[in-house]
């Protein structure tokens, strides 16, 4: 079976093999991201209780920037990390530290701008910015964790991330000031205490980087690696996420708050694909350095069930919670219709995700960022354009639409372009 080929569920016994062997690699990596995602959807649980439809859609805007930052720090200073990773080159990993200092610096600053013009006071504005930079950074940390192989600091943050989170909100809310500044400040307490489980080494690393890390040394990794990884990730964003940033500026923060709806019963899919790309890219990266096609491409096989399993437990859950417990949903007036359609726009969008991000992790462990770019471009163009004129012809909802097709534009060419590398190195 090659790396692209669908298994049946009788050759070989996939489900009665395949699906524990992944269940057992997957288990230790899933358990944090697992916590954050329910963290996360509780917290967006209470806030679409407790908040105005204009601080529910404000926050969840923040959610979908923090993703993107998390996609453009792994361009911008884990890829390159991972790229050396065969060779280990040490200067280069203290010149990414540096940049990635100065990228969670740029990225608060920029949040808190985006959240001020988008309706949000000085103060939350200036929270939410900075949570944006250490959730980022956090991230940052995250991934380098997996590529040293030290899986029990990641998981171990996001436990700690998903504890404090719960548990500051809970207070909040027992304490009836689970007001837009009150969860400004449970989310950056909590993703500054996540940072703890890294310990003093990385600190340290960090600290010893931005004193003696040169900002030129990073040129050339730019010019070869990152120009097109980051084009590419930004491209893609703006593939997957147009509707957010359409929808925000062009309809308001209270109009995205309906779409927010969707992305709020589809993230724990959705923080899986974010999570499993930094766990298998260096696995691959391994794989294809010593020639291990075979394990690439049982390595493939386990990263889409694992997605799979990931997005159907996602799906079912979303539909449990529509069908027996609508209220939960629908306290702030939102029509049970709409909110229907929401859901199965945005769960038809992250089943496409589920089966093109495998193959774009393996395009990225094999250097074809400037393919990926050229991706990225398509489908950017797209989706762009897609979702503008049906946001403008038919609303919000209708929106979805665009993203939906320049997702499917990605899976196609991601899945032909992987077909080619394989048959040409294979």
């Amino acid at each position: 079976m090659t790396v692209f080929e669908v298994a049946r569920p009788g050759a070989g016994g996939l489900f009665r093999h395949a699906l524990p062997r992944t269940a057992l690699r997957y288990g230790v990596s899933i358990a944090g991201p697992a916590a954050v995602s329910a963290a996360h959807f509780l917290a967006s649980l209470a806030f679409l209780r407790a908040l105005p439809a204009q601080a529910f859609g404000l926050l969840s805007f923040v959610m979908v920037i923090a993703a993107f930052a998390m996609s453009a720090g792994s361009a911008l200073i884990v890829l390159p990390i991972n790229e050396t990773l065969a060779r280990g080159e040490p200067a280069i990993r203290a010149v990414c530290c540096k940049v990635g200092w100065l990228f969670c610096a740029a990225f608060a600053v920029l949040l808190a701008a985006a959240l001020l013009s988008g309706g949000a006071g000085p103060a939350e504005a200036a929270l939410l910015g900075l949570y944006g930079g250490v959730f980022a950074w956090r991230w940052f940390a995250r991934s380098t964790a997996y590529i040293d192989g030290n899986v029990g600091a990641a998981v171990a943050s996001d436990l700690v991330y998903s504890a404090a989170l719960t548990a500051s909100l809970g207070a909040l809310g027992l304490g009836r000031r689970l007001d837009f500044a009150g969860s400004s400040e449970a989310l950056l307490l909590s993703a500054l205490l996540a940072l703890a489980p890294f310990g003093t080494g990385f600190f340290r690393e960090q600290v010893m980087a931005l004193r003696s890390a040169r900002l030129t040394g990073y040129l050339p990794l730019f010019r070869d690696i990152t120009r097109w990884s980051l084009a590419g990730v930004a491209l893609t964003e703006l593939t997957v996420n147009a509707h957010a940033y359409l929808v925000t500026f062009l309809s308001g923060a209270q109009s995205f708050a309906l779409l927010a709806l969707g992305m709020l019963l589809m993230r724990p899919a959705s923080l899986v694909q974010n999570a499993l790309p930094d766990l298998e890219r260096p696995a691959m990266t391994r794989a294809i350095a010593v020639g291990d096609f075979k394990g690439l491409a049982r390595i493939h096989r386990h990263f889409t069930l694992g997605l799979a399993a990931a997005w159907a437990g996602t799906a079912a859950l979303a539909a449990g919670l529509l069908v027996f417990a609508p209220g939960l949903l629908l306290k702030k007036g939102y029509a049970l219709h709409d909110v229907v359609v929401v859901a199965a726009l945005s769960a038809a969008i992250m089943a496409v995700r589920t089966f093109r991000t495998p193959p774009a992790v393996l395009l990225q462990a094999a250097g074809r960022f400037k393919a990926l770019a050229g991706i990225g471009t398509i489908s950017g163009v797209v989706s762009l354009a897609a979702t503008l004129a049906i946001l403008l012809a038919f609303g919000p909802i209708a929106s979805l639409g665009g993203v939906l097709l320049g997702e499917a534009v990605i899976l196609v060419r991601v899945v032909t372009l992987a077909r080619h590398w394989r048959a040409d190195h294979a």
